[in-house]
C-alpha cells in the first residue's frame, strides 16, 4: 500500500519569470487557459500552487516531478474550492488507486503545497 508525503515551497516570482515555452511543459492546458483570464499576479501566485501540488506529489511518491509529466496533472478547484489532483498518463499509472490529499496555500512571496498519499495499491516505483 503506497503511502507518502510531500512538501513543496516555490518563490512565486521563479514561476512569473518562466518563459511560455517551459510553463507548457509544467502546467496542463487547462491551468494555463484558467490562468490567462487572471491578472499578471493573480496568475503567478495560480501557477505558483499548481507548481508546489505537482512537486510535492512527485515527492510523496518518491519519484519526483519529472516522472509524473507534469503537464499530465491538473489541479482543479472541488466544488467546495479545496484543490484536487485530476491525473492523466504516467501520473495516473504511478498513483495507482491511492487517495491523495492536497493543501496549497499562497503568501506572497511563496506559493506552499502537502501532499498525503493514502491506502490504494502500489503503482510502479
Amino acid at each position: 500500500m503506497p503511502s507518502g508525503l510531500g512538501v513543496d515551497v516555490v518563490n512565486i516570482s521563479r514561476i512569473k519569470a518562466l518563459p511560455e515555452g517551459v510553463k507548457r511543459r509544467i502546467f496542463h492546458p487547462a491551468e494555463l487557459a484558467e490562468a490567462a483570464s487572471m491578472a499578471e499576479g493573480a496568475a503567478a501566485e495560480y501557477l505558483s500552487g499548481r507548481f508546489a501540488a505537482k512537486e510535492a506529489l512527485g515527492k510523496a511518491l518518491g519519484c519526483g516531478i519529472a516522472r509524473l509529466i507534469p503537464h499530465q496533472v491538473l489541479v482543479e478547484r472541488g466544488e467546495q474550492g479545496a484543490p484536487h489532483f485530476v491525473l492523466e498518463g504516467a501520473a495516473l499509472h504511478l498513483v495507482g488507486s491511492a487517495r491523495i490529499m492536497l493543501s496549497i496555500s499562497h503568501d506572497d512571496p511563496v506559493a506552499v503545497a502537502v501532499v498525503l498519499l493514502s491506502g490504494g495499491s502500489d503503482g510502479p516505483q
